[in-house]
């Protein structure tokens, strides 16, 4: 729900820049964290967030702990609030098509998960948003929000496990006419157009972990002191609408051809809405 404000910690010195999109889809396994992405370093004063942003709180994990990213939340003094966080973004933004995240959630009251493609006035833009995200206070929910000029809409997906348990496979699909959120691959949740307005405008995407201002307990949880936490990401997945055959890259800088009959969850095809 707040992960939109999240952007001006990121910006640094992108502020009024213009608005360029991913020009073909991309896998990132984060063997490495390439140019790709901008990872936030910053003091953050704003009444809904208890988290600066720290370099030190993206980290890749090594081989024997599994390859992939890992974020971080803890307590610090070096800032303005109580802790330390960890988020990155695309340098390029990116428009219709499917977003795939696999990863495990962090857990503990007042502790936010977000995956999450974010526009708005800081880039010249109207603010549009589409979410996934898990909150540290009940995560065998999922959190789906979207924002049209600065309006938010959101539904919570009960998950029957729990995310912060296990690596799982997350994905959300923009399209003109509708978003659909997906869970290991099955339909939990879709908007059409025709049932409201579907956000529009190209956005970053953004993965990060942060912990929530008491002011907004009653969504997150009321994050202790001390708290510490981790999410880990295994990789990052971006698959522009209507791609025939395209250069995906991944983190290690090589590349691979994929189609549409590789297109990761989000398949051009229908899908009935699983039971959960």
């Amino acid at each position: 729900m707040w992960g939109h404000i999240v952007a001006l910690a990121c910006l640094g010195g992108t502020l009024g820049s213009a608005v360029m999109s991913e020009p073909v889809g991309f896998i990132d396994r984060f063997k490495e964290l390439g140019t790709d992405w901008h990872v936030a370093e910053y003091d953050f004063a704003h009444d809904k967030f208890d988290t600066d942003w720290r370099r030190s709180q993206v980290q890749i994990r090594d081989q024997s702990e599994g390859e992939g990213l890992e974020l971080r939340l803890q307590p610090h003094d070096g800032g303005i609030n109580r802790f330390a966080g960890g988020s990155i973004r695309r340098e390029n933004s990116s428009h219709y098509g499917c977003y795939e995240v696999r990863m495990q959630a962090a857990s503990h009251p007042g502790v936010v998960t977000g995956f999450f493609t974010y526009t708005g006035p800081h880039y010249g833009t109207r603010h549009d948003e589409i979410d996934i995200e898990f909150l540290g206070r009940n995560t065998r929910q999922m959190h789906v929000a979207w924002f049209i000029d600065g309006q938010l809409q959101n539904h919570f997906v009960d998950l029957g496990f729990d995310a912060a348990e296990k690596m799982v496979d997350y994905a959300f699909e923009w399209r003109p006419e509708r978003l659909r959120w997906f869970v290991n691959g099955a339909l939990v949740f879709e908007r059409h157009a025709k049932d409201g307005a579907i956000p529009a405008v190209p956005g970053r995407l953004f993965v990060n972990l942060w912990a929530a201002d008491p002011s907004i307990s009653n969504w997150a949880g009321t994050t202790m002191p001390g708290t510490q936490a981790k999410a880990r990401v295994a990789h990052v997945r971006f698959t522009p609408l209507n791609a025939r055959l395209h250069t995906a890259i991944d983190g290690s800088g090589s590349t691979a051809k994929n189609s549409v009959a590789d297109a990761g969850t989000c398949q051009l095809r229908d899908f009935e809405i699983s039971n959960r």
